[in-house]
């Protein structure tokens, strides 16, 4: 029989929109644009006394720090994991300018690169994906005594997705989330899911999180 302790609600929360360059791709550790945001209608959604897990960036950290002061953490970690993808070199370059290098190489329809393009001293998608499904790996063997609540960015939630739904890289890359949206799921225990069919997660709202009345 399944307890109230077998299944964990995981909040995955984009950060808020950043300061970057018209035409330039952002800087890899860009922060939130300066000004006040009303994120009363989220912070309803959330749970208090969560364990928070933060992407090192500063945005995600920003985004955070706008949150926790009305959620009570249980806990609080800086999870390098959750960090966005890597745009290596290309980072706050003219977008111009790196479409050249791009030129001859294989186009996505809805995202700046294919899965598999490695930006010098970058990552590429598969390689967050990896990365992003290692964490998932060890949330996976663990249990909790409280929900959990992610703050971190569209390309490590996409990967959460793609870990979750199998689905293939290129797939992943079209999915859109909204700044300060983000994906609402649940986790239930291993010893439990692997008794039947299904798998370990359900997944309950992906873009903007909102109540269930809402």
């Amino acid at each position: 029989m399944i307890g109230k302790d077998d299944i964990t609600a995981f909040y995955f929360i984009r950060h808020g929109p950043i300061i970057k360059k018209d035409g330039h791709l952002p800087p890899y550790d860009a922060p939130l644009i300066d000004q006040e945001f009303n994120l009363d209608a989220l912070v309803k959604t959330l749970p208090h006394h969560a364990d928070w897990h933060i992407s090192p960036l500063q945005r995600a950290e920003q985004t955070a720090n706008l949150l926790t002061g009305h959620l009570a953490p249980a806990s609080q970690v800086i999870e390098p994991a959750l960090a966005e993808q890597h745009f290596g070199d290309w980072h706050d370059q003219p977008i111009a300018t790196i479409w050249q290098q791009l030129a001859t190489l294989p186009k996505h329809n809805w995202s700046f690169i294919t899965h598999d393009i490695c930006p010098p001293h970058g990552e590429s998608f598969d390689q967050q994906m990896l990365r992003v499904a290692s964490w998932c790996d060890l949330q996976e063997r663990k249990r909790f005594t409280t929900a959990q609540i992610m703050v971190a960015h569209i390309g490590t939630i996409r990967a959460v997705l793609a870990h979750i739904l199998k689905l293939p890289a290129e797939v992943a890359q079209a999915i859109e989330i909204p700044y300060f949206g983000g994906l609402h799921a649940s986790l239930m225990a291993k010893d439990h899911a692997a008794q039947n069919q299904g798998g370990a997660w359900q997944i309950h709202q992906l873009g903007k999180i909102t109540s269930p009345a809402a």
